[in-house]
């Protein structure tokens, strides 16, 4: 569907008083004036009196004219442009369609080709407002994102505007120097939107350490970021979230330890192990049943990096019902290797589970405690062959 051309009228205060009215209102206010014509004479509108009737100024009228769209049926012994019934019904059918937003040419095809297709018409028409509407969402947001510099006056303004061209620059070189020159100028909605959608690593690394000159202003938005519908996009602000290492990402981060999708989960994990809030152990622990084994080594690692402070909930972890879990909570002991697991760990020589009796033997064998030694020494005769010969290895 066609744009505006440059037969195209400007809209006056008038025309839009008209486009707003109700149009059966307005129909029956012509038909009043038309009268029923009972007669069987044709009545007619003056110019002058349409325009009283319509709101349309004359200018307009006289325009649909010359481009053909209103041809008014007659003419007085004055040359008066006389409007008919017919002429009103055509006018009402424009006004309908302009309030759809269609430009005058399309209108005109409209009502008078009959091969005009209606329905690719408006498809065509919806593409070009849903494109205004993108168009003018984004200047809003843009617009909004200026208006903290209005206060230093126009020349602040001027500078950001300059500043966001060119982190949108195409040229990826650009908008990492732009970025890296001035990371706390540049506002922290637009490095957030260099996160969420540039193709460049190295683009997205920079904005995540420009992102960090913010201070709190930017973790709350890493944090918004977190809760976004676009998995692609929590998985992007976790892996920022880790980068930054502030606290107050924490509970937003042991909400995605849930999240529908694997790698975010992995990267949450990850971050939260990374942050070290001992408040966030058990939400970490649980996920040791983790069905991805990927997710669950995130998760392994994250409890691992906690130090001794995770050692009682691993212990814990070692008699759950689950084997995933015991046997995830004996990989992560033996990362740690703490003196104080060798009892439980002992016992999951004798586990039902074949990879939690393994995951034990190799646990206690890096203990540097003589208990542990004793454990493995003991297993080197274990029934299960695997075990017995793993601690014959390890203990020899």
């Amino acid at each position: 569907m066609a744009g505006p051309t440059p037969d195209e009228e400007p809209r006056d205060q008038l025309g839009n008083e008209l486009d707003d009215a109700p149009r059966d209102q307005l129909g029956n206010e012509l038909g009043n004036e038309l009268g029923d014509a009972s007669d069987g004479e044709e009545q007619w509108l003056r110019i002058g009196d349409l325009v009283r009737l319509t709101g349309l100024t004359s200018r307009t009228l006289r325009h649909y004219d010359q481009l053909g769209l209103l041809v008014p049926s007659g003419r007085s012994g004055g040359d008066v442009r006389m409007y008919g019934g017919a002429d009103v019904q055509r006018l009402l059918a424009i006004q309908h369609l302009k309030s759809l937003g269609m430009s005058l040419q399309d209108i005109a095809s409209a009502l008078d080709d009959p091969g005009f297709d209606a329905h690719t018409a408006l498809e065509e028409h919806i593409a070009v407002v849903e494109a205004r509407i993108a168009a003018e969402t984004d200047l809003l947001v843009r617009l909004r994102r200026l208006r903290g510099a209005a206060a230093s006056g126009w020349g602040e303004v001027v500078d950001l505007i300059a500043l966001t061209e060119r982190l949108r620059h195409p040229d990826a070189a650009v908008r990492f120097a732009s970025t890296l020159a001035a990371p706390r100028q540049a506002p922290t909605e637009e490095l957030v939107d260099l996160l969420r959608a540039d193709p460049e690593p190295g683009v997205r690394e920079v904005a995540t350490w420009a992102l960090a000159q913010h201070g709190a202003a930017g973790v709350d938005a890493v944090v918004a970021g977190l809760s976004d519908p676009d998995p692609g996009v929590r998985l992007q602000m976790a892996h920022v979230a880790s980068k930054l290492g502030d606290p107050a990402a924490g509970s937003g981060l042991v909400g995605l330890l849930a999240d529908p999708d694997a790698r975010v989960r992995a990267k949450a994990a990850f971050a939260l192990g990374r942050i070290g809030l001992l408040g966030t152990l058990p939400a970490l622990l649980s996920g040791l049943g983790d069905p991805d084994d990927q997710v669950a080594a995130a998760f392994v690692g994250a409890l691992t990096a906690f130090g001794q402070a995770a050692v009682p909930g691993l212990v814990g972890a070692t008699a759950d019902p689950s084997g995933l879990v015991r046997e995830r909570a004996a990989d992560a002991l033996a990362a740690l290797a703490p003196p104080e697991a060798v009892d439980a760990l002992a016992q999951l020589l004798d586990d039902e589970a074949a990879p939690v009796r393994l995951s034990a033997v190799l646990a206690l064998s890096g203990i540097d405690a003589e208990r542990a030694r004793e454990a493995v020494y003991r297993a080197r005769h274990h029934d299960d062959p695997q075990v017995a010969a793993v601690a014959t290895r390890l203990g020899s």
